[in-house]
């Protein structure tokens, strides 16, 4: 039966804290070596454990944050490259260097690194003909709309970049949660195990560690 992690980190913490805070289990666990300080070692675990979890929630959090940012700025800037693409057809229709240097023949670009270096090799050029940049004021396109939409796609760049950073950010936040958790878990196995052992005949002492006892009836 699956159980969550958060399930899971409930059991743990039953077993660990009534293990060592119950004085009728405590010093029989003792004879095998959980002692006071050896279970303080393993709620120390469970606390790092905890804590790794809440900070791998954070760091999730904030990468979803920077995809969504970079996803919404993204579509805003491909469909503005489209619209002026398709208008700059209607300009440049019979001028094809303006037609070849403003890559007019490339509407839909999948991956996003080949997308950016065209979209950027289009603002590029046009700024660099300003009689091409008045050609295409009829559709509001001056030098400083045009300038902005490049300083848009930089920016996006940038987002771009924060996204990457984020996304390591909580790949490393991850990793470092489960390799805590699986020692804790492993902990908390062995610990379960020599309470059964020693409980066998003392159903409600394992039921008080979170351990069910299966009726034989």
């Amino acid at each position: 039966m699956y159980t969550s992690f958060n399930e899971n980190m409930e059991k743990h913490r039953i077993l660990l804290w009534n293990a060592s805070g119950d004085t009728a289990i405590q010093p029989r666990l003792a004879l095998y070596g959980y002692t006071s300080e050896k279970l303080q070692e393993g709620q120390s675990l469970w606390e790092k454990t905890n804590s790794l979890a809440q900070m791998q929630d954070q760091e999730m959090d904030e990468q979803k944050e920077a995809t969504n940012q970079f996803n919404e700025y993204l579509q805003q800037s491909i469909s503005e490259l489209k619209k002026f693409k398709k208008l700059a057809r209607l300009v440049f229709d019979t001028k094809p260097n303006a037609w070849n240097m403003l890559k007019l023949d490339r509407l839909n670009i999948a991956k996003f690194t080949d997308w950016y270096a065209d979209a950027d090799m289009v603002f590029t050029n046009i700024l660099d003909h300003p009689e091409w940049i008045t050609s295409m004021q009829t559709f509001g396109y001056s030098n400083e709309t045009i300038t902005s939409m490049q300083n848009k796609l930089h920016n996006l760049k940038s987002l771009r970049q924060v996204q990457q950073q984020e996304i390591g950010d909580a790949q490393q936040a991850t990793n470092q949660k489960w390799n805590s958790y699986n020692l804790l878990k492993e902990f908390c196995y062995k610990l379960s195990e020599v309470a059964k052992i020693e409980f066998e005949n003392d159903a409600q002492l394992l039921e008080k560690l979170g351990i069910l006892v299966r009726s034989n009836s």
